[in-house]
């Protein structure tokens, strides 16, 4: 969990050392900025530098797209999309979004360990 004081980029750094699987770990604002966080050292992107800002608006937009069901279904916690080369989680927040990516052998049972991990970095309503 998350301390208080404690930076994004502390937890990341310890979401790196919790599993060699995940790539990426970013915070991102609502508009798609990378506010912190980043790749995992020695690991390469699988979409070019250029297609990162779409990536992140991608993310962002879908995420908002997702609000409309809120009042149906409830807050969306996190959003899992598994691909045949990563796993891409979000985790929505009331200011923002965290955003991971990982290797597709990560298991499944590791999220909530992750979130866990997250814990008071993100702001829920």
């Amino acid at each position: 969990m998350m301390k208080r004081g404690e930076s994004f980029d502390d937890l990341r750094i310890k979401l790196f050392k919790f599993s060699r699987e995940l790539r990426y770990a970013a915070v991102l604002d609502k508009n798609g900025r990378i506010v912190s966080g980043g790749m995992r050292k020695g690991v390469k992107a699988l979409e070019p530098k250029e297609e990162e800002l779409r990536l992140m608006a991608h993310v962002v937009s879908e995420s908002i797209a997702r609000d409309t069901w809120d009042t149906y279904f409830g807050k969306t916690i996190y959003t899992i999309v598994r691909r045949e080369n990563v796993i891409l989680m979000v985790f929505q927040g009331k200011k923002q979004l965290i955003f991971i990516t990982a290797e597709p052998t990560f298991g499944l049972e590791k999220i909530a360990i992750v979130r866990e991990m997250l814990g008071q970095n993100i702001q829920y309503d």
